[in-house]
């Protein structure tokens, strides 16, 4: 019996990427309690990406978004379209969407915190 790239990506995602005892843990995003794979920016990435001194800004600018998480999510444990530059709530905090990314059903999202 051949195995498909397709199924057998799928089969892979759900018993070792969004597996619970190996990458995943449960969150709640947007009111829905889902299984993601969060990590933490690293810091010096989030910086020099997304966290500019506030000297590089127009002087009308009056907020820095910084990276908080990568987060990994399932298209079906979303209920809506994600894009860039709208807002999440994860685990009862709002985030801001950074930079949304989209592979085979998986969302790959970069969230922070808008500070002013």
């Amino acid at each position: 019996m051949e195995v498909d790239f397709r199924e057998a990506y799928q089969d892979d995602l759900t018993e070792a990427f969004f597996d619970e005892d190996v990458f995943a843990s449960r969150h709640t995003i947007d009111g829905k309690e889902c299984t993601i794979v969060l990590t933490e920016a690293k810091s010096e990435g989030a910086r020099r990406y997304y966290g500019r001194s506030r000297s590089t800004f127009n002087p009308k600018e009056t907020s820095v978004n910084k990276a908080s998480y990568i987060i990994y999510v399932r298209e079906k444990d979303i209920k809506r379209k994600l894009t860039t530059n709208a807002m999440i709530n994860l685990d009862g905090s709002q985030y801001f969407i950074i930079d949304v990314g989209w592979h085979e059903g998986v969302y790959t999202l970069v969230v922070g915190i808008h500070t002013v």
